[in-house]
């Protein structure tokens, strides 16, 4: 029956009652009843039901429900006899009660629980104090309600269980999710935030400043409320992992398990490692298996069957967007602190000189031997660090188009990192030391060089660690990203070989046709007798072939002209069927992100980055099935 008959019926059936409260008595009654379900649970004998209302209250909530309404607990009984059934099933909007925050459940969800087979609820219980971050409302006070199961020694919670020192999340989750102890948000101001990384580049700060400036409505926590009414930029990072976490796991059929002890910052990690490592195995959610009208041409051969000429298309290209890394060249091994120098493995290095080639131990306290030339160096790289133009050099490359930070911030000096490159000095035969090698190109004097020309001597340091060298990218022609994989050391040719070898390994089937790469021309004579790429044409596509292409390269004009493809033709010749441009298209959004990331640990780039690449790909995919181009999945073999 509908909420106002239901309510027309039982006042009609009581007239006494309406003529002892006014209908606004009645409403603030049920409103506050309704707020109370739970709780009237929890002091309900264990066995009793949960699904029907108790005949009569306890002296404890009539007494209350009288006070709050005005009424007399006579009136109170009169009126809980009246309504019960239009309270405990739920006839009153949502939006009217007070957020609690219980678990899903009343009951122990273990089997072979004394309590569960006695059909008795859970009545130990834990409350605190929370706020709940909401699209609609702003920030809200609220309650989260633990109840304990003392047989099975289970805590249950809002979205999980602890039990053992381990949380394990289940698998049907409410809107709401529990960023931190006190902290909550709802679904839709996650997505939100992971929307507006997804669509413009907007770090987790930044997140935390939209909701802070325009959705809080101003709301601040009420007098004695140890909860800010605040979001930080760690609860978008921690409600975007956990939300994400959750989503890959629905999708496995799996449970999300994680260690209840320990900081917040290291809770997910290793779950974020094994998601990485199952991406970079498996790949994007059978995206290797994709095929669209965009990315894959049907044509009659000589005969007319349509279905026996079939070509497939990929390009490969490099982005620098990138992460620190351990500072020993194309070490792999990650930092365990975006501040170290070194990975755990070549953690001995920091006692050794910075000047490369030099193994000689540092003097204490420095970052140099106690060889003059490499103290002269190293004093050279202190009084650079300290200029004005140097930080003002630092500080550009860390705040670039989409700042991770819109409103300035005082940096302190200390808190810039090293360069993350090597770096070359002059120094003149006296030792006197000249301004560093820019680039490899002409000197600047240092003063006090003398007047003569001496003879100089170059040498190379590493004061700082290393920063991965680039994002390689295999994308179709559709826009649909196929694979990512970083690259340490440089964009080399027999990096992408390998590269696009792991793409494909054991599934020669779906090995693509065509693959652009920018160069291509050495790549195709690096891999003219492997038989991995037999039948795979590599070609440079349009504009690097027509613009950046000597054509005195007569090994290149002769096999990676794409004009010597009819297939990658349009019809009647004219134009180009695939767009081969589209990894430096999708270079430019996913270059958007350089500033967001540059100071994530790998563990973190790698799940953003992975998550950011998953979201588009679907965007892309129902964007294509909009548009008409039949996006679908090549079938496995048997």
């Amino acid at each position: 029956m509908g909420t106002f008959h239901g309510l027309l019926q039982h006042f009609e059936s009581q007239p006494d009652v309406i003529s002892c409260n006014s209908i606004t008595t009645l409403f603030c009654f049920i409103s506050i009843a309704s707020r109370l379900k739970e709780d009237i649970i929890l002091v309900q004998p264990a066995q009793a039901s949960t699904s029907e209302p108790p005949p009569v209250l306890s002296p404890a909530f009539n007494t209350f429900l009288a006070a709050a309404c005005s009424i007399s607990p006579a009136q109170a009984n009169d009126a809980w006899t009246l309504l019960q059934d239009v309270i405990w099933h739920g006839a009153i909007d949502k939006d009217l009660t007070e957020y609690l925050l219980y678990p899903p459940t009343q009951y122990c969800t273990q089997p072979d629980c004394p309590r569960r087979i006695k059909a008795m609820t859970l009545k130990k219980a834990e409350q605190r104090n929370v706020v709940l971050f909401t699209l609609a409302h702003g920030p809200c006070a609220a309650r989260s309600v633990h109840l304990y199961c003392a047989d099975c020694q289970i805590d249950y919670r809002h979205n999980y269980t602890v039990s053992g020192g381990i949380r394990t999340y289940y698998d049907e989750q409410p809107e709401t999710i529990q960023v931190t102890d006190h902290v909550f948000m709802e679904k839709d101001v996650v997505e939100l935030f992971k929307t507006a990384m997804d669509v413009s580049w907007t770090s987790a700060t930044n997140c935390a400043r939209l909701y802070n400036m325009c959705l809080s409505q101003g709301k601040c926590a009420p007098d004695g409320y140890l909860v800010k009414f605040e979001i930080t930029g760690d609860h978008v990072w921690d409600a975007f992992v956990i939300t994400t976490l959750l989503e890959d796991c629905k999708r496995r059929m799996r449970s999300l398990t994680v260690p209840q002890t320990g900081n917040q910052r290291d809770r997910f990690t290793q779950a974020m490692i094994d998601r990485n490592r199952r991406i970079q195995l498996y790949g994007f959610e059978d995206v290797r298996r994709h095929y669209c009208n965009r990315c894959t041409r049907m044509y009659a051969n000589d005969q007319g069957v349509s279905e026996y000429c079939i070509v497939s298309v990929v390009v490969v290209d490099g982005v620098t967007v990138g992460h620190p890394c351990c500072a020993v060249r194309n070490c792999h091994t990650p930092l365990s602190n975006n501040h170290h120098r070194f990975c755990p493995a070549h953690s001995s290095y920091d006692g050794t000189c910075s000047i490369i080639g030099c193994n000689l131990p540092v003097v204490p306290g420095r970052r140099t031997c106690s060889t003059p030339d490499h103290k002269h160096v190293e004093g050279t790289y202190e009084l650079r660090g300290q200029s004005r133009f140097q930080l003002q050099e630092r500080l550009a490359r860390a705040r670039v188009a989409h700042p991770n930070d819109a409103i300035s911030q005082d940096v302190e000096i200390s808190t810039l990192h090293p360069p993350d490159a090597e770096e070359e000095y002059e120094l003149n035969e006296t030792g006197t030391l000249a301004l560093p090698v820019v680039d490899g190109g002409d000197l600047t004097p240092a003063v006090n060089v003398g007047h003569g020309q001496p003879t100089r001597r170059r040498l190379k340091a590493m004061f700082g660690r290393r920063r991965t060298h680039n994002e390689q990218l295999m994308v179709a022609p559709c826009g649909m990203i196929i694979a990512r994989q970083t690259f340490f050391g440089a964009e080399g040719v027999a990096s992408v070989v390998q590269f696009i070898k792991n793409v494909y390994a054991g599934n020669d089937s779906m090995k693509p046709d065509h693959i652009f790469f920018d160069n291509n021309c050495t790549l195709s004579k690096m891999v003219k007798d492997d038989p991995f790429f037999e039948g795979i044409g590599l070609s440079v596509d349009v504009f690097h072939f027509n613009c950046k292409h000597s054509e005195s390269d007569t090994y290149c004009q002769a096999n990676c002209n794409p004009v010597d493809y009819p297939e990658l033709l349009g019809d009647n010749g004219k134009g180009w069927r695939f767009n081969s441009s589209v990894a430096e298209q999708t270079n430019g959004w996913f270059g958007g992100y350089h500033s967001i990331c540059r100071e994530m640990l790998a563990h973190k780039f790698n799940f953003f980055c992975d998550e950011l690449i998953l979201r588009r790909n679907r965007r892309t995919k129902h964007r294509l099935r909009q548009e008409g181009h039949n996006p679908r999945t090549w079938p496995t073999k048997a």
